[in-house]
């Protein structure tokens, strides 16, 4: 006996622009500008620069790296800062127990919300660079953020609206 059907539901209306195929509606700058979440975005070096030039940074590029070889890594721009890997790590299990020790000259942000990986990866690497430009936004923010632990630095990133917007553009 096949399921039983119900009526059909009327199509919602959305906002925003269909996609090619017709899929779903793209979100429009006012809508990105808005959301109160954080985007799900593609792990690009080309983003994350474009994201590191819109916060102020200066004088730090991204660069994609196919293969840990020592012979690879040596050919990479110098200095080489730090290394973003991009897959889960720990277990979920494992993500229980929260580690609040950090070393007082190490700025470190956990990450609170859902798909600020890059954000949160990109924060955690400039804020750490000796002597690196930050542009006034960013500065202002580590300062600020600067006597907190990992944990509230991370429900600081969330809260961040300069950097949330960036991350969503």
């Amino acid at each position: 006996m096949p399921p039983k059907r119900g009526s059909k539901r009327k199509a919602t209306k959305t906002t925003g622009v269909a996609t090619p195929n017709g899929d779903a509606p793209q979100s429009t700058a006012p809508d990105r500008a808005t959301w109160p979440g954080w985007v799900e975005m593609e792990s690009e070096p080309a983003f994350f620069n474009v994201m590191l030039s819109e916060m102020g940074v200066k004088g730090l590029r991204v660069q994609e790296v196919y293969d840990m070889d020592e012979a690879l890594l040596l050919t990479l721009p110098q200095p080489v800062h730090a290394l973003i890997f991009l897959f889960r790590y720990r277990a979920a299990e494992d993500q229980q127990q929260a580690n609040d020790y950090c070393p007082k000259q190490v700025w470190f942000a956990n990450q609170t919300p859902d798909f600020a990986c890059a954000t949160f990866a990109l924060l955690n690497i400039v804020n750490n660079i000796p002597g690196l430009h930050l542009g006034s936004e960013l500065q202002k923010f580590k300062d600020f953020t600067n006597d907190m632990d990992p944990l509230s630095r991370g429900d600081a990133v969330d809260s961040f609206d300069f950097v949330k917007r960036i991350h969503n553009s």
